[in-house]
């Protein structure tokens, strides 16, 4: 296929009135993966980070979509840093290996280093659009994404983990709503104010994405997260959601560091797998679970590695 049919292709941003679309190519086109049309809306045109001049749609002379990318400027843990992730870079199978992503990905490149987002050091990471990711990393077995992010100039940095749980396996009693002196309730949003900058965690919590991904939480209906609270002071010193990136998906977590040890992280994790299996959910996936907390889930629930992700990216 030559330039001169890549050249015929109309490019245009992702909008409302191609969204649909896009999703089916997506979904006809990306192996080992499908997802709601819901969650796919909410990580690309309702995202927050979304920016129009950084999503690409190229649609061939029959109106049919044949590629779609898109890329999103986020803050990085490192305070007045910012990251450029590349969400989405989906191209139809009969298309790929022609030069067209390439074409696209240049583009969208020249956007970035053209605007007044860059700024010294700045690295483009594959996929990682934090809090309202679509996928945390690159799932390794999407062999032609390796290559083409490999093109680019893109290497492995690490890998992210995901455990899943078989929610036949959780009890269907409702877990304890008192536990060793600690109240155990779903939030709500009168708790906003005292939950999301995770105060009662250290700072590395409250620098990352979980204050956002916490936030978002409180958007589900019902709420997905639950906290634990002090009996005698009230206060919150625990908490766990799920839910927050799809139906079925469990993260963040975290407990007070002088209340660890007690089981209290595993009341948390339990209530959350509880209220999925209540809700007609037959698995839970754990998300970006860390090398030395994996123990702690195969311990408590019996999770498993059921997926890898790699971390590549690359300097602007």
């Amino acid at each position: 296929m030559s330039d001169i049919v890549i050249d015929s292709l109309k490019f245009g941003p992702l909008t409302d009135g191609n969204i649909k679309k896009v999703y089916q190519m997506c979904e006809n086109n990306v192996l080992f993966l499908s997802q709601p049309f819901e969650v796919f809306k909410k990580a690309s045109l309702g995202s927050n980070s979304f920016d129009v001049d950084l999503s690409v749609i190229a649609t061939d002379d029959e109106g049919k979509v044949v590629a779609f990318f898109m890329m999103v400027v986020r803050r990085s843990n490192v305070p007045s840093r910012k990251v450029v992730a590349l969400k989405f870079f989906v191209v139809k199978k009969e298309w790929r290996l022609k030069g067209l992503g390439t074409k696209i990905y240049t583009q969208l490149v020249t956007t970035i280093k053209s605007s007044k987002n860059p700024s010294p050091g700045m690295k483009i990471e594959a996929m990682r659009g934090q809090p309202d990711y679509w996928l945390p990393g690159l799932d390794p077995r999407h062999t032609e994404a390796f290559f083409f992010l490999k093109k680019q100039g893109f290497k492995k940095r690490g890998e992210l983990i995901d455990l899943c749980v078989d929610l036949s396996t959780i009890s269907d009693s409702r877990p304890p709503s008192e536990f060793k002196g600690y109240e155990i309730s779903r939030a709500t949003l009168n708790d906003k104010e005292e939950l999301v900058p995770l105060k009662f965690m250290p700072k590395l919590y409250q620098l990352s994405f979980w204050p956002d991904e916490v936030k978002l939480s409180l958007l589900n209906d019902p709420i997905s997260t639950f906290i634990a609270r002090e009996a005698e002071k009230g206060t919150i010193v625990g908490w766990a959601s799920h839910s927050v990136q799809y139906p079925g998906s469990f993260g963040p977590t975290g407990v007070k560091k002088r209340e660890r040890g007690k089981g209290l992280g595993s009341v948390l994790l339990n209530w959350c797998l509880w209220d999925l299996k209540t809700m007609g959910i037959e698995k839970c996936r754990i998300l970006w679970v860390e090398d030395d907390t994996i123990y702690f889930y195969l311990k408590s629930v019996g999770a498993r590695i059921c997926k890898t992700y790699w971390n590549m990216n690359k300097k602007l």
